[in-house]
């Protein structure tokens, strides 16, 4: 391994002024031992991340973004990966981001990047994709349990494997965001009928995916879709939008069914919930061998990425002013570097 450089450029941001920045003189990280150095090819931004602040101890100046994708400069003892494997993986939120040109990752939190997958499109997969596997599979339990062999996967003779989930009904607020758009494509593979949540101006790119039904938001409430046909209620509602949706979207779960959202401010109805429901708030885990198995569905072109920008680590501003809209079609992404 060459010796690395002693600076760096990084994005800060100032936890107590809440300023954004870019510096040419950061520090190159030299370790933790237990955390892979990688090079930084891209960042993905998560939307609300810079808010995160109270309930984790950053210090005052610190690198957002936790999605990454780059290439392994150090060795971990025990570890699996080796000097020059391109990976991606989300890195926890305590910890320092990747919106500089080295970062670190725990080796758990790591995967190889999937064949066919360039480096920008898998800095956009980790959060999201951990998030609506994690709602659907394990929160959600559409498949009826929770493991490698009852979820949708690629099996040791090297076929997909889907379909567990024929019969259910899946309604994701937000279907075309980051989280939900691959929610969806994660429900279909397992053989859910799936309804989303979206604007008019998405319905086309979600009906590509093979969306069973796509709602208007602005055109009509969920309660007013259901008008009382429990038929058309869902087993699970995933909710990636909060706000008056999350609240509308206790119109759709039937009794017995789960309501799970990633979305803080998440509450269950004033009037109470449906009879049997299970609602569930959650943060997801970055796991290095789900993000694995999910690769294998991607190499197998079997799952679509959406990166809505791509930006220079010195246009840093209007990429997080993009995703603060909240109105991003899939993630906007860094690009740290074209190696």
């Amino acid at each position: 391994m060459s010796e690395l450089p002693k600076t760096q450029k990084a994005v800060i941001f100032n936890t107590n002024t809440t300023q954004l920045s870019l510096s040419t003189t950061a520090p190159v990280p030299t370790g933790p031992p237990e955390e892979h150095i990688i090079k930084v090819h891209s960042t993905a931004i998560t939307n609300g991340e810079l808010t995160w602040g109270p309930f984790v101890n950053w210090p005052v100046e610190h690198v957002p973004g936790f999605d990454v994708s780059g290439t392994i400069v150090t060795t971990v003892p025990g570890s699996k990966f080796q000097v020059g494997d391109k990976v991606y993986g989300r890195i926890g939120a305590a910890r320092e981001g990747a919106a500089r040109q080295y970062a670190t990752i725990l080796p758990s939190e790591t995967a190889l990047v999937p064949e066919g997958l360039d480096m920008v499109d898998a800095a956009s997969v980790p959060m999201s994709a951990h998030t609506a596997w994690q709602a659907l599979f394990e929160k959600g339990l559409i498949t009826g349990s929770f493991s490698p062999s009852s979820v949708p996967h690629v099996g040791k003779d090297g076929n997909f494997v889907g379909d567990q989930a024929k019969g259910k009904r899946v309604l994701v607020l937000g279907a075309a965001g980051g989280v939900g758009f691959l929610a969806v494509q994660f429900g279909k593979l397992a053989g859910a009928t799936v309804f989303g949540t979206a604007s008019a101006r998405n319905r086309e790119l979600l009906e590509g995916l093979g969306i069973d039904g796509v709602i208007d938001y602005n055109k009509t409430s969920m309660k007013d879709w259901i008008s009382g046909d429990e038929e058309k209620k869902f087993d699970l509602v995933f909710d990636c939008v909060g706000g008056k949706s999350m609240l509308d979207g206790w119109n759709a779960v039937k009794e017995n069914g789960v309501y799970v959202s990633v979305v803080v401010g998440f509450k269950e109805p004033d009037e109470g919930k449906p009879a049997g429901v299970k609602s569930i708030w959650f943060i997801m885990d970055a796991r290095g061998p789900e993000l694995e198995a999910i690769g294998k569905i991607i190499a197998k072109g079997l799952i679509t990425t959406s990166v809505d920008s791509i930006w220079a680590i010195e246009e840093y501003e209007n990429a997080f002013k993009k995703t603060a809209t909240g109105h991003a079609k899939g993630k906007v992404v860094i690009k740290v570097t074209d190696n």
